[in-house]
Parts: structure tokens; sequence; C-alpha cells
């Protein structure tokens, strides 16, 4: 058992010391790797750097920024680099020992160390790179700035014709900005690259401004002094010679309006002069525009004057048609209407379509008149022609409405007639048919309805008698009556049949009646029906129902031979009244 325990503690004691070597074999590894970043850094050539910055002559901000880095420089060389070393040869010495835990924290120590110092570096190195960039960019500003600023006087002095007012605001701009740049020149020169950079910033702006300036001019100060006086000169001239031709234009004061626009173009130097030539853009666009418009207005008259002398004649002779068409129509209005009663305002419509048409000749006759005179605006005349065109075929449409709606009034006259006769007749074929069947009576119901249609008939006969007639209230009783007429004939045919049938049916039931004694109350009850009440249809349901119980289906038998003696069909709602 003692074995067992001392070989134990051998083997935790070998596998301690075996761990203890590989610690410290790490740590010597870190230590290496250490040294070796720090080399890496020492290799990086800040003080060729340094030293070249150094000889820039740098002033100012950027001076104090290059002190600083020269401080920075400092202690990375002359500190950090031996604290480094120093920290590096303990830490490789102490790797031999067994105090682990101090041995491990020294390593974070020193590797926070190196690490923080690689920072450094890398920002110092950036910045020395950073000021001598700017130095190099500044410097090639000054070039590129001077030979901008040499082209830029070259332009005003060889073309100060093309900027007009302009020229003096821009030569003082110019040397505004040449003033600037010899700032901006001392600074680079003495290596003050802080304020340097912000005088190159404005330098920049008002430079690009300043070009804007020298490209927009010429165009706008040549429509001012070039392209709108020639335009205006030639309106001028224009408005003159149409002027002497007889032209006019209406309510527009041409002459003024051509000297609004030459006073517009005056003012608008002003704004080249004040190196506005944004503002002067929108005031050249609306000297333009009013040109155009002026051109427009001119225009539109001479266009005008071909068809105003073409249409003449035509709208003279459309005039004169239509007031014919609308004497007619008046004339045979008052024609029909001593027979007819007109019911929808035709003869208001016509009177209406009259004055119209004076309206419309009044306006015609004014415009021949001014332009015999040579008093009139030629573009004014036109939109009355094509006014007057469009009035008056919508006049003519109207006139031949009016016309069409009149023009078959005799013809339905006619056709009434005709009709009113057709229904008498038809009405004296229904009592025939009725008294030719010699019944004992007629029913009330259906003599209350021949009454009512007899009465519509006459009254109709009575309208159509009177002097005027009111066609369109005489077709309404037309529609009316015809459909009353057929409701008659139907009742006439179902009275009829229903008499016809039930008398039949009670002749044949007499052989049944000695031997079915309902059969025989049935027969006496429908011809009490028939003989004493005229209900007809009554009786022909009473004795038909006893019937066909004693002989099952003999009424339709009798039925079909009755309307196969007649000749017809057996009317449909016969066969609903039965179910």
């Amino acid at each position: 058992m003692v074995t067992v325990v001392l070989v134990g503690i051998v083997i935790l004691a070998i596998i301690v010391y075996v761990g203890i070597l590989a610690y410290q074999q790490r740590i010597r590894r870190q230590v290496t790797a250490l040294a070796d970043k720090k080399a890496s850094l020492v290799a990086i050539p800040l003080a060729d750097e340094v030293k070249l910055v150094s000889q820039l002559s740098l002033t100012g901000q950027s001076l104090t920024q290059f002190e600083e880095l020269q401080n920075d420089y400092a202690d990375i060389t002359q500190d950090r680099f031996k604290r480094i070393d120093a920290q590096l040869a303990q830490l490789k010495n102490d790797s031999r020992g067994l105090n682990l835990i101090q041995l491990r924290r020294d390593l974070a120590k020193d590797t926070l160390l190196v690490s923080q110092t690689d920072e450094l570096v890398q920002t110092v190195q950036t910045k020395l790179a950073a000021l001598q960039e700017v130095d190099k960019q500044h410097r090639q500003a000054v070039r590129d700035l001077e030979q901008k600023y040499q082209d830029l006087r070259k332009t005003l002095l060889a073309k100060n014709f093309a900027f007009g007012p302009s020229i003096d605001g821009l030569e003082e701009r110019l040397g505004q900005l040449e003033d600037n740049f010899d700032t901006f020149t001392q600074l680079t020169q003495t290596g003050d690259h802080e304020r340097a950079s912000d005088v190159l910033g404005q330098l920049k702006a008002d430079t690009a401004s300043l070009e804007d300036l020298i490209k927009a001019i010429p165009p706008l100060y040549k429509d001012l002094t070039a392209v709108y006086p020639d335009q205006i000169s030639e309106l001028k001239s224009g408005y003159e010679q149409l002027s002497n031709e007889a032209y006019h234009f209406g309510d527009a004061d041409i002459p003024g309006l051509i000297q609004k626009v030459a006073d517009q173009v005056n003012g608008n130097l002003a704004a080249l002069a004040d190196l506005r030539p944004d503002d002067a853009k929108v005031i050249n666009q609306r000297i333009a525009d009013q040109i155009d418009h002026l051109y427009d207005l001119m225009q539109t008259e001479i266009d005008a004057k071909k068809p105003v002398d073409e249409n003449l004649d035509n709208v003279a002779r459309f005039i004169a048609h239509a007031q014919n068409q609308n004497q007619s129509l008046m004339a045979e209005l008052d024609r029909l209407k001593q027979n007819y009663t007109l019911d929808h305002q035709e003869l208001e419509t016509a009177r209406e379509l009259s004055e119209q048409l004076r309206n419309i000749d009044g306006i015609y006759q004014r415009d021949v008149q001014n332009l015999t005179g040579q008093a009139a605006t030629y573009s004014i005349v036109l939109a009355h022609q094509q006014q007057q065109e469009k009035d008056l075929k919508q006049i003519e449409e109207q006139q031949a409405k009016v016309l069409k709606s009149v023009a078959g009034l005799a013809d339905e006259e006619r056709q009434a007639r005709e009709t009113l006769r057709q229904f008498d007749f038809k009405l004296h074929s229904l009592r025939r048919q009725v008294e030719n069947l010699n019944l004992p009576g007629v029913p009330q119901n259906y003599l209350d309805y021949f009454f009512v249609v007899r009465n519509e008939v006459e009254q109709l006969a009575t309208d159509m008698d009177q002097p005027q007639i009111d066609m369109e209230q005489i077709t309404k009783q037309l529609l009316i009556i015809q459909t009353d007429l057929d409701s008659l004939s139907e009742r006439t045919d179902d009275l009829l049949d229903s008499a016809e049938l039930s008398e039949e049916l009670m002749q044949y039931a007499n052989r049944y009646q000695a031997s079915h004694e309902d059969l025989a109350k049935a027969s006496q009850e429908a011809k009490k029906l028939f003989d004493e009440d005229h209900e007809y249809a009554k009786a022909l349901e009473t004795i038909a129902t006893e019937l066909d119980k004693v002989e099952p289906g003999s009424y339709k038998r009798l039925e079909d031979a009755y309307y196969q003696r007649k000749g017809r069909e057996k009317p449909k709602h016969d066969d609903e009244s039965q179910k």
C-alpha cells in the first residue's frame, strides 16, 4: 500500500514538473514573438520621415502638430523601446523560475506595452505622411490656381464685350480671388497648412462660382443686346405694316406690350451688372414668352383673314337658309294648330329658334359692317363665324326634330279614325253574338263592363270630332280602349261558352236524373242559375261537377267536342278555372 502511494506521488511530481517546463517554454516563445514585433517597429523608418517633415518649414497649427509628433517619436525611441527590451530580458530570465503567477502578470504587462507602442508608431507614421501629403497638395493647388486665374484673366480681357455691364463685377471678383490666393500661397510656403486648408476650401468655392458666372452671363447678355432687340424691332415694323393693312387686335395694346418688353430688356441688364444670372435667366424667359405671345397675336390675325373672307358668303347663305326653314316651320305649325293640339311646345321652340337666328344675323351684320369699314379684328370675326356655323347646325337639327314630331299628325288622325270605326264594329259584333244566343238574361257585371267600353269608344268619337284634336291624348285613349275591348271580347267568349256548354250538359244529364238523385238536384240548381240568376259559369260548374261523378270524363269529352265544333282552341283561362 505504501509502495502504491509513493509511486503515485512520484508520477504526480513528474507531471507537475513536465507542466512547469511546458509553461516556461511557452512563455519564452511569447517573449521571442514580442521581441520580433518590437524589432519590426524599430525597422520602420520613422526617423527618415521625421527628418523629411522637419524640412517643410512648418508653422502655426501644422508646426504644433509636428512638434507633438516629435515628442511621440522621442517617447517611442528613447523610452518605450528601452522599457520593452528591459522587460523582455527580465521576463526571459524569470521564465526559468517557478513563480508562474507573477510570470503570467509580467507577460500581460509587456504584451500591453508592445501593443500600445505599435499603435503609437502607426499613428505617428500616418500623421507624418498626412503632413507631407497636405504640403504636396497645397503646393500643387498653388500651381493649379495660379494657372486658372491667369486663364480667367485672359478670358475677361479677350472677351470683355461678351459680358457687358458684368465685366466690372467679374474683374472685381477675380481680384478678390487673387488676393485670397496670395494669402493661400504665403500660408503654404510658410508651412501653416491648417490655415491654408481653410483658405483653400473657400478659394475653390469662390473660383467655381466665378467660373459659373463667366459661363452663364454671355448667352444671357447676348439675348438682351442682340436677340431680343432684333425681335422687338421686327415686332414694331410688323405691327406698323399690319396696321397699315387694316389689321386690328381687339383689346390687345400691341405698342404698349412691345414697350413693356423693351423696358424689361433694359431693366434686366442691371441684374447682370449685379452678377445675378439666375434672376436674369428667369426674366429672360419671361421676355421670350412675351415676345412669342406678341408674334402669336399678329400671326393669329394674319391666319384668320383668309378663312374670314372665304366664310362670309357661306355663313350668309347658311343664315338665310335657316331663316327660310324657320319661317316654313312656323307656317306649318300655324296651320296644324288649327286642327291639332301641339303638346310639346313646338311653337315656343320655333319662336326661340327665330330669336336665335335674329341674334346670329345681328352679329353677322355687325361683322360685315366692321369688315367693310376696315375696323374688324379678324380673329374675333372668325370665332363668330365658327360659333355661328355650330349654332346654325344645332338650329337646323332642332327644326328637323320639331317638323318630324308634327309631320305625321294627319296620318295619325286617319289611322285613329279607322281604328275608331273598327272599335265600333267590334262592339256591335260582340253585342250581336250575345243577342243571337237568345239567353234568358245577361250577367250585370258583363253589362257594366260592356257599357264602360262603349262609353270609352263614344268619348273617343266625341274627342275626334273636336275642331282641335289632341293626337297625343287620342293615342293614349286608343291604347286603353284596345286593351279594354280585348278584355271584353274574352268575357263575351266566356259568357257564350259557359251558356252553351251548360245547356248541353243539362240536356246530357237528363238520361241519369231518374237513377241519380244528386245529379237530378244539380240539374235543378244549374237550371235555376241559368234561367233566373243568369250565372252561366256557375251553372256550368254545378252540373259538370256532378256529371263527372256519375260518368267520369264526360265533361271533358263534351267540352272538347264543343270547341271542335266551334273550330277554335279552348281558352287557357278556362283550364285554369277548372283547376
